[in-house]
């Protein structure tokens, strides 16, 4: 009977964390949702100057004119496109406000690569707030980068670069493939939550049988 018991508990715990699992998976399925159409309505907002908008709202369209600097390229390595393994490309742009924005380029399946335009050039592209370091990312290592740090950025390139960078629909080079400015993630949750729901209702039945079969063994 001691066994039985605590067999039962263990499994009444285990069905309630799949329980909230599913549960928590809604929510993200709800948020999800949000982003995706905060994310989709970014498209249809008007495109304004960076020489006029202090701070710009997340994924707010932007366009700047002015030209881009030499020798102020780095890339970001381990950056996969349709699933091949490259660089993004990004470089200083100075504004016609005399500012330093940094521009995503694109992606690129090599370092080497030709240098930007030098001419006067209207960029247009996605506002974007670098994302901080993950807990596996490795550390930023000049020349090689794999996240951007606008302040290390700043030092190490010689110029004060806006607190933001846009992710360019245009990358100035037929090797460098535009990246996608506004990437709509997937929203799988409600699958996951079915998932997590369906194996908190199995070890519910597999509990009220395998208490069935003990009762009835245990009967005289």
């Amino acid at each position: 009977m001691k066994y039985h018991r605590s067999f039962a508990i263990f499994c009444l715990a285990l069905i309630l964390g799949l329980l909230s699992l599913g549960t928590w998976q809604l929510h993200r399925k709800e948020e999800k949702e949000i982003l995706l159409k905060a994310l989709s309505k970014a498209y249809e907002e008007p495109s304004q100057n960076v020489d006029e908008v202090k701070v710009p709202a997340l994924f707010q369209p932007l366009f700047v004119k002015g030209h881009f600097l030499t020798h102020k390229t780095i890339f970001l390595s381990a950056k996969t496109h349709q699933g091949r393994v490259g660089v993004y490309v990004l470089d200083v742009f100075q504004t016609q406000g005399g500012q330093f924005l940094l521009v995503q380029r694109g992606w690129s399946q090599a370092t080497k690569t030709s240098p930007p335009p030098l001419d006067t050039l209207t960029v247009e592209g996605i506002a974007r707030i670098p994302s901080p370091p993950t807990y596996f990312q490795p550390k930023n290592t000049p020349p090689t980068y794999f996240w951007i740090d606008l302040k290390a950025l700043s030092h190490e390139l010689g110029v004060p670069l806006l607190p933001y960078y846009i992710v360019s629909k245009t990358s100035y080079d037929p090797q460098i493939l535009p990246t996608d400015p506004i990437p709509l993630p997937s929203n799988n949750h409600l699958q996951y939550a079915i998932t997590w729901y369906f194996l908190a209702f199995s070890l519910l039945f597999v509990l009220f049988y395998n208490r069935k079969n003990f009762l009835q063994k245990e009967r005289p």
